[in-house]
């Protein structure tokens, strides 16, 4: 009852300060710019160029008869001066040029769109010599391939790399550009029937941020405002005042956590609703993302306990924010998973919040990152109770 008390008369008292609608306004915001900038589908466009030692006619012929190519505006590109040095893989020869002038290009350019689907897919560019080629590949960055014939009249085709590429990719494209056939072995390939395993049991591109969105609001937002609370009521000589009443400190500091804790719930729920509708388990969802909150608090709770104000808490708190945002790379990237981000808490909460928002999730692994969000946070609970008690002389 005790708790029950100082939790609604702590809320009151949030509820005439800034902090307390501080998330509320960030999730408004976070919720604007996910639905206003963040395309539901992923819209990946790759950018090619062309320089092919055959008339012009011929290109577009073959353009044309693929199917799926439409001609689009020219695209100007600027050139300027630079040396440009490169080497050939069958050869080993090495080749530098110096070009010396700056001039403005008008590049034939074809769009690839995808039959099934009607997605942009590809941006081709077709040059008109070697040169411009070269050129343009540095200056904008883009993949680019020679097509000649050789003395038997076949199409020959060289792949311009950036030197950046690893061996195993290099090897790829060598062996694909060494079958002798490769018009036939492309065809092939884009004829093969792609099924992605999973796709129904998949997020989109728009919901696959929610699980940042909810660790970096019920997260690294809340001991953010917890630790600005108890850094306040420091400076204000208000937590030894509360030494002096009946109220017991692990009382004071989870009321603390509770108001923290349902204003993080709010502002997930008001970014998390409109994104993802009924899909999610909420139950699940609420409870996951209740424990990241709690968890959070906590740490917060057992920093602020070293400091006597916010300025002085300050770099601590921008430091423990950044290591804590660390594994959100892997979960971008997921192909960077080094084992010590692996250590860090907030790596297997993103993927046990990102599960209570599928469909059909693995509850075994999001009940098991709950307890263990459980567990830390009793500890932490429990160590800043004591250093707070240890500082407070009671």
């Amino acid at each position: 009852m005790k708790l029950w008390n100082n939790y609604l008369k702590e809320m009151k008292i949030a509820s005439r300060g800034f902090y307390f609608y501080m998330e509320i306004l960030m999730a408004a915001i976070l919720l604007a710019c996910i639905l206003l900038f963040v395309p539901t589908e992923a819209t990946n466009v790759s950018y090619e160029a062309v320089y092919a030692a055959v008339p012009a006619e011929t290109v577009r012929t073959m353009l044309a008869g693929e199917g799926g190519y439409v001609q689009a505006e020219d695209t100007g590109v600027r050139l300027k001066p630079d040396t440009l040095v490169y080497y050939d893989e069958q050869t080993g020869e090495k080749y530098e040029k110096t070009y010396d002038d700056k001039k403005t290009l008008s590049v034939e350019t074809w769009e690839y769109f995808d039959a099934g689907s009607g997605r942009h897919e590809k941006t081709l560019y077709v040059l008109d010599s070697f040169d411009d080629l070269l050129r343009m590949a540095k200056t904008e960055k883009v993949y680019s391939v020679v097509i000649s014939l050789d003395n038997s009249g076949q199409l020959c085709y060289q792949l311009l790399l950036f030197g950046s590429e690893s061996r195993r990719y290099v090897n790829l494209i060598t062996a694909m550009m060494g079958t002798g056939d490769t018009p036939a072995l492309l065809a092939a390939i884009d004829s093969r029937q792609v099924i992605t395993l999973g796709a129904e049991n998949a997020l989109n591109n728009r919901q696959s941020y929610m699980p940042l969105a909810v660790v970096i609001m019920n997260g690294l937002m809340g001991m953010l405002v917890v630790i600005a609370y108890l850094t306040l009521d420091k400076s204000s000589r208000l937590i030894r005042a509360m030494a002096l009443t009946p109220m017991h400190t692990r009382t004071y500091l989870f009321s603390k956590v509770l108001v923290v804790l349902t204003m993080s719930l709010l502002s997930s729920l008001v970014v998390t609703i409109p994104v993802m509708g009924a899909q999610p388990n909420y139950l699940l969802f609420i409870l996951t993302a209740a424990l990241v909150s709690v968890l959070s608090c906590m740490i917060g709770l057992w920093v602020a306990s070293f400091f006597e104000d916010l300025k002085s808490a300050f770099g601590v708190i921008i430091m423990l924010m950044v290591l804590l945002l660390l594994p959100s790379m892997s979960y971008i990237l997921p192909g960077f998973a080094p084992l010590w981000m692996k250590l860090l808490p907030t790596y297997p909460i993103l993927q046990a919040v990102k599960e209570t928002l599928l469909r059909t999730p693995d509850t075994g692994y999001v009940l098991l990152v709950c307890a263990g969000m459980a567990v830390l946070s009793a500890v932490f609970l429990w160590w800043s109770d004591i250093r707070y008690r240890k500082s407070l002389g009671v």
